[in-house]
C-alpha cells in the first residue's frame, strides 16, 4: 500500500477508534458514575489529572523522535533513525526512574490533603497502582514515535481499538462483580502493558534492521532531541494548564460533587478536539518528511488542503454539538447534570478556534518551527489559568469555563495564523478568506439550513433520537460541505487516497 493510502487508512482508523471510545463512554460512563457515585468518580477524575501531569516527564521527546526519525527515513537514512530511537529510549527509562520516585512522594503526602483514613487508604492506592505503571511503561513511547515516524497510524489504531474493546470489558464485568477504583487502576495498567507489547511487534517487523542498545545513545542526539523537545514540552505543559487544571479549580471553587459534572463537558468537548487531531493530526512527520525531501511547494499544497478538511470537520462538529448538547446530556446523564451544558458549549467554541486549524499545529512542528507555538500557547495557559481562578469564584463553572475561552480565541483566531501563514509564505487574506473562512461559512451554512427546515422538528425524548439527529445532520452537512468546500480535483483526490479507490494521484494544488 502506498504512502498516500496508508495515511488515509490510519485516519480512518484513528476515526473508527474514536467512534468506539466515545460510544464507550456514552455506555460506560454514566454506569460508572452511578455505581460509584458522584464522590468517588471525583476522586478518580482527581487522580487521573494528577498523573496526566507525569506527561511532562516527556519533556517533548516523543515529538523530537517523530521528527527526528521521519527526517531520516525522508533522507533514507535508517542507522541515523536507529540511533535516535536507542538514544530517546535511553532517555525515557530515566525518567520513567523520576516518574516512579515521584508517585512515592505524592503518595506519602496524601494524608496532608485527605482528612479520613479510607480516603487517605484509597486516594493512595489508586495513584500508586496508575503511577507506577506509568512509570514502567513510560520508556515504551519511543516506540509509539518511531511508528508514527514511519506514518503506520493504521496499525497503531488497530492496536488502541483491540485495547479499548478488552479495557471496556474488562470495567464493565469488574464493576458488575462489586469492583470499584481499584479495578478501574489495575485495568487502566494492564490494558497499557499489552498496548506497549504490541507497539514494540510493530516496529521490529516495519522497522528494517532496527537495533537498539546503549552503543548506538549519543549524546548529540540527545541534545537536539532535548532541544526539539523542550519547547514541545513548554506546550504540553501549556495544554495542562489549558484542559487540566479546570477540574481542580471547580473543585476548589464548586466543589467536589461538581468536578463530575463540569467533567462530563470537559470530556465531550476533549473528545471532540480527538475526533479531529485522529483525522488530521498526522501530518506532522508528513510535513517532516517532505522537509528531508526540501519539497516545499508539496508543504503548502498539503497545508491548504488539509486546513479545508479540518475547518469543515470542526464546524460541522461544533454545530451538532451545540445543537444537540443539551438533549444529549439530559437523555444521557439525567437532568441533575445538565447545569454542565453552558460550561460545555463554551468549551466547544474554545476548542473548535483550536482544531479548526489543526493543520497549522502539525506544520509548525512538522517543519521544527513550534517555539514560537510554545511561547503563545504558555502565555495562553497562565492567562486561561488565572482568568478561571478570578471568573471561577464569580460565576462557578461557566467562569471556569470562559477562563479558557478567552485567550484561545485570541491566540488560535490572531496570533498563530498570522506567523504560520508567514513561514509559509501564504498570503493571510487568502488563508482567512479563500481557505479557513470559506471552509467554515459553507459547512455552517450546511448544518444550519437544513436544521432550521428539518431537523429542529423531530423529537429529541431519547439518547436513540439524539445520537441518531447528530448522525443523520451531520451526514448530510458533509455531503453538502464535499459540494461546496472542495473542487471536484480535490474530491476525486480524496476519493482515489481510499483503500479501495483508484490509482493515487498527487494532491491538488488549489
Amino acid at each position: 500500500m502506498d504512502r498516500h493510502r496508508t495515511i488515509v487508512l490510519g485516519s480512518a482508523l484513528r476515526v473508527a477508534g474514536l467512534v468506539l471510545n466515545t460510544a464507550s463512554v456514552f455506555f460506560v460512563m454514566p454506569f460508572v458514575v452511578h455505581s460509584l457515585g458522584d464522590r468517588l468518580y471525583g476522586y478518580w477524575a482527581l487522580v487521573g489529572a494528577l498523573v496526566g501531569y507525569y506527561e511532562l516527564l516527556d519533556l517533548g521527546i516523543v515529538s523530537a523522535v517523530q521528527f527526528q526519525v521521519a527526517a531520516a527515513l525522508g533522507k533514507n537514512d535508517l542507522k541515523l533513525a536507529s540511533r535516535s530511537i536507542s538514544t530517546a529510549f535511553i532517555a525515557f527509562s530515566s525518567l520513567g526512574c523520576v516518574a516512579f520516585f515521584i508517585t512515592i512522594i505524592l503518595a506519602t503526602l496524601t494524608q496532608f490533603v485527605f482528612h479520613t483514613a479510607d480516603d487517605i487508604w484509597l486516594f493512595r492506592k489508586v495513584l500508586l497502582i496508575l503511577g507506577i505503571g506509568f512509570a514502567i511503561g513510560f520508556p515504551s513511547r519511543v516506540f509509539l514515535a518511531a511508528i508514527s515516524a514511519h506514518l503506520r497510524w493504521d496499525l497503531l489504531a488497530a492496536v488502541d481499538i483491540s485495547i479499548l474493546i478488552l479495557r471496556t470489558f474488562l470495567i464493565v464485568i469488574g464493576i458488575k462483580f462489586g469492583g470499584g477504583l481499584i479495578l478501574l487502576a489495575s485495568v487502566a495498567v494492564f490494558t497499557g502493558f499489552l498496548s506497549t507489547a504490541a507497539q514494540i511487534l510493530i516496529l521490529y517487523r516495519i522497522h528494517d534492521g532496527l537495533q537498539i542498545s546503549l552503543k548506538l545513545g549519543s549524546r548529540a542526539l540527545l541534545r537536539e532531541l532535548i532541544q526539539y523537545g523542550g519547547w514541545a514540552s513548554v506546550i504540553k505543559i501549556a495544554d495542562q494548564l489549558r484542559f487540566y487544571v479546570d477540574g481542580w479549580v471547580v473543585g476548589a471553587f464548586v466543589g467536589v460533587a461538581a468536578v463530575t459534572h463540569y467533567a462530563i463537558g470537559s470530556r465531550l468537548s476533549l473528545s471532540f478536539m480527538s475526533l479531529i487531531i485522529a483525522v488530521v493530526g498526522i501530518l506532522s512527520p508528513w510535513f517532516s518528511l517532505l522537509v528531508g525531501k526540501e519539497d516545499y511547494v508539496a508543504i503548502r499544497r498539503v497545508f491548504n488542503f488539509a486546513t479545508k478538511i479540518s475547518a469543515s470537520l470542526s464546524t460541522i462538529i461544533a454545530g451538532c454539538l451545540l445543537l444537540y448538547g443539551y438533549p444529549f446530556i439530559l437523555n444521557w446523564m439525567g437532568a441533575r447534570y445538565t447545569d454542565g451544558f453552558w460550561p460545555f458549549a463554551i468549551l466547544v467554541i474554545a476548542v473548535y478556534s483550536d482544531v479548526s486549524q489543526q493543520p497549522l499545529v502539525s506544520y509548525l512542528y512538522g517543519v521544527s518551527k513550534h517555539s514560537f507555538l510554545a511561547k503563545i500557547t504558555l502565555a495562553e495557559g497562565v492567562i486561561n489559568l488565572a482568568l478561571s481562578i478570578f471568573l471561577g469564584r464569580r460565576y462557578g463553572m461557566i467562569g471556569v469555563a470562559l477562563g479558557t475561552l478567552i485567550p484561545m480565541l485570541i491566540a488560535k483566531l490572531l496570533i498563530h495564523p498570522a506567523y504560520a501563514c508567514r513561514q509559509l509564505k501564504l498570503p493571510l487574506r487568502d488563508y482567512y478568506l479563500k481557505t479557513l473562512g470559506k471552509a467554515a461559512l459553507l459547512s455552517a451554512l450546511g448544518v444550519v439550513i437544513p436544521w432550521l427546515i428539518v431537523f429542529r422538528f423531530f423529537s429529541t425524548t431519547s439518547i436513540y433520537s439524539v445520537v441518531a439527529l447528530i448522525m443523520a445532520q451531520s451526514l448530510v452537512a458533509v455531503a453538502i460541505a464535499s459540494f461546496t468546500v472542495l473542487t471536484p480535483a480535490e474530491r476525486s483526490s480524496v476519493l482515489d487516497k481510499l483503500p479501495l479507490g483508484r490509482k493515487t494521484q498527487p494532491l491538488p494544488a488549489n
